[in-house]
């Protein structure tokens, strides 16, 4: 497909990246039937025309977290202004007192010294909760593994910045 064969109508066209189910999502600027069907002879059958209104719809919000833009292969809700986090549970009851000390100070910095938080953009939620970008939770996650602490994650959107 070319993007130049792609009607003036259409704001964006996405694909679920992890489902992958070869189904196309395409918003359209005006909601009429001649707008779809000028769109299904370019993309075929398989398409499921959506509005800004449905978007925001929680139901939908949630199908289209993983959802990439086909103009530019970008996440879709990083256009609509929110960011992906991943919100990090841990627990260090298991590590004696000293290992705590220690593990606070590779996450959180000490004496001026940049700790893993900064390195990877995140912050402290609470004393046992971290963020960090989902770009970098694979690196939060193998720091919290190699000191055998046990965790649960959640990724999160939030609307702006970090």
């Amino acid at each position: 497909m070319e993007i130049n064969s792609i009607p003036d109508d259409v704001i964006d066209c996405l694909f679920d990246a992890i489902e992958k189910d070869n189904k196309l999502y395409v918003i359209l600027k005006d909601d009429s039937k001649d707008n779809e069907e000028k769109i299904e002879k370019v993309f075929g059958k398989d398409v499921e025309f959506l509005d800004m209104m449905k978007i925001m719809q929680r139901k939908m919000f949630s199908e289209l977290m993983d959802a990439i833009s086909v103009f530019d292969n970008e996440p879709f809700l990083n256009k609509l202004g929110f960011n992906e986090i991943t919100e990090i549970f841990y627990d260090l009851t298991k590590l004696e007192q000293s290992r705590k000390m220690l593990f606070n100070y590779a996450l959180l910095g000490r004496r001026g010294k940049e700790g893993l938080l900064q390195t990877l953009g995140g912050g402290r939620l609470t004393k046992s909760a971290i963020f960090v970008p989902s770009a970098n939770e694979k690196d939060a996650e193998n720091f919290i593994k190699k000191w055998n602490v046990e965790y649960l994650k959640k990724r999160v959107f939030i609307l702006g910045g970090q």
